[in-house]
Parts: structure tokens; C-alpha cells; sequence
């Protein structure tokens, strides 16, 4: 895919700061917008663009108005429409509950939507104990599932717990949230032994029902581990048992055999639907020597 085919856009403060940790991983395979009401999402180092919704006056965020963001997000959307406009795929991340996320994320895949893109949001929602929070989220979710090509919830709670096994900060995608991205920015973004496009992930993700991304990773050594790592994803309870529609991409290093594509791909495909349309790649890089990653779409849930 040419350079600024792909856009990665964090809105509001959790999903500007897992938007600049993905965009990291890829950052020479994607561009990255940044959207919020809070000034200091744009403090870090990252390589960005940037649309400030100063919805109070005082540059510190839209609390929980999302009425309020999403206002001040149609005044600024001509500031970014050239750049989803250039855009294939957009790639949303964000976090439910707050005025930001909450208000301005629908309208940004719609936007994105109406330009021809494809448009997957990754979307956070709120710990149960804050019933103010999940009372916006419920409300925010359906424009923003209806305006997405594909929409996959994030537990905060199960990215928390998983956090606290990496040890590392849940508020930064405990890590997770970047390899996720860059893994299928990686699959769509560079030329593979198997190639796969945007073409495949239509198919997949058009399948009705529910729908996840996963990813695993492990070391050529433990084929099998990749998978587990797989079907333990943190992401949300939605099981891929039994998916009637599955994109999957192995890739691995130069060391990688046909013999490890073939254990991994048909360990994780054996528990989908015995009818599930399959379609698979397989990409080898320098820098993935002694390691495998599986990256997969699977939908018909």
C-alpha cells in the first residue's frame, strides 16, 4: 500500500496515548492523527497530527460532554479531511466514558466511512464499578459500531489484569494494544510470500455477526505457544470458536519453515467453523529471526 494509505487516530486522552505507543511500532507504514480536547495529549514526542477540540476555553479536556466534543469536533473536521480523504484504511482508537472518545469517535469514522475508507475501531470499554462512564459508553457505542466496518471492544478490566502480568501501564495499552497494530498494519502494509489487502480483510470482516482481531506471539522453538497466546486474548470475552469467516497472517523470520506456518495456521483454524472461509499469508522479515507472530481476523461469531 503507498505511504498515508493507512491512518492510525487516537481520540481522546487513553486512545491518543495507545494511538502514539501502536504508531511507534509502524510508524513508517501509517500516518497518526491525534484528536482531543486536552492539550497535553500532544506533549509527547510522537510524529503527529494534531486536532485540538478546546472545549472549555482552558485547553484541559471535555470531561464528560461528549455533546460538547462532539460540537467542536464539527468545526475542526475540515482540519482533517484531506488527511482521511488520502486514507484506505483508519484505524480507530479510543476510549468510552469520557467527552472526547465518547463524542467525537463516530463521527470520525463516518467521515472516514463517506471517503471510501475502510475504518476499524478499537474501542475501550469502561471499568464496571463506574456507572457514570458506562452510562456515556452505552450511549456513545452504537454510532460508532454502525459507522465501523469493524468494531472490536476492549475490556479495561481484562487489559488491566493483563497489564498487571506484563507489568507495565493498562492506560498504554499494557503493550498489547501496539503489537496488535503493528501486527495487522505489518500484514497490510508490506508485500508477503502470501500477500493479503484490504481486499481479504473485506471479505472477512463482511461476514454478519460478530467479529475480533487477534494476535499472538512466541519463538520458532514453541509453534504451539503462538496460538495459545492467541485464543487467550485480552481483548474482550468474545471467543473465536467457531468464526465462519477467518483472515490469518504468519510471520516470522528467515528461519521460519514452511513446517512452522503450516503447525500454527491449521493449530489455530481447527477450532473455527468446519465451513469457515479461510484465507492465509505468510510474510518473513530480517527482523523477526527465531520469532513467529500470528495476526487474525475472524467474524461470522
Amino acid at each position: 500500500m503507498e505511504q498515508g494509505s493507512i491512518l492510525i487516530v487516537g481520540v481522546g486522552g487513553i486512545g491518543c496515548q495507545w494511538s502514539g505507543g501502536a504508531h511507534d511500532k509502524c510508524q513508517q507504514m501509517a500516518d497518526l492523527l491525534m484528536v482531543d480536547a486536552d492539550e497535553s495529549s500532544f506533549t509527547s514526542e510522537h510524529e503527529a497530527h494534531c486536532l485540538h477540540l478546546d472545549a472549555s476555553g482552558s485547553a484541559r479536556g471535555a470531561a464528560a460532554l461528549p455533546n460538547l466534543a462532539a460540537h467542536r469536533l464539527n468545526e475542526g473536521i475540515t482540519n482533517i479531511s484531506a488527511l482521511l480523504e488520502k486514507s484506505e484504511l483508519v484505524i480507530l482508537l479510543t476510549a468510552l466514558g469520557g467527552g472526547t472518545g465518547s463524542g467525537a469517535t463516530a463521527e470520525i469514522a463516518a467521515k472516514s466511512r463517506e471517503s471510501g475508507s475502510l475504518v476499524i475501531s478499537i474501542v475501550g470499554i469502561p471499568f464496571a464499578e463506574q456507572p457514570l462512564r458506562c452510562a456515556i459508553a452505552e450511549k456513545a457505542l452504537p454510532p460508532i459500531e454502525i459507522n465501523s466496518d469493524l468494531c472490536i471492544l476492549v475490556s479495561l478490566e481484562r487489559l488491566a489484569w493483563q497489564a498487571r502480568h506484563r507489568n507495565s501501564d493498562w492506560k498504554l495499552g499494557s503493550e498489547w494494544i501496539g503489537e496488535l497494530i503493528e501486527g495487522l498494519v505489518t500484514t497490510l502494509a508490506r508485500v508477503g510470500k502470501m500477500n493479503l489487502d484490504l481486499m481479504d480483510l473485506r471479505t472477512v470482516i463482511g461476514r454478519p455477526g460478530n467479529a475480533t482481531l487477534i494476535v499472538g506471539n512466541g519463538t520458532t522453538d514453541d509453534p504451539e505457544e503462538v496460538v495459545r497466546m492467541a485464543r487467550n486474548s485480552p481483548l474482550s470475552e468474545i471467543s473465536a470458536d467457531g468464526a465462519k469467516g477467518c483472515l490469518i497472517q504468519v510471520e516470522g523470520g528467515p528461519d521460519m519453515t514452511l513446517g512452522h506456518l503450516n503447525m500454527v495456521s491449521e493449530a489455530f483454524v481447527s477450532t473455527l467453523d468446519n465451513d469457515c472461509q479461510v484465507i492465509l499469508g505468510a510474510r518473513a522479515s530480517e527482523d523477526m529471526a527465531g520469532r513467529l507472530r500470528l495476526v487474525a481476523v475472524v467474524s461470522g461469531l
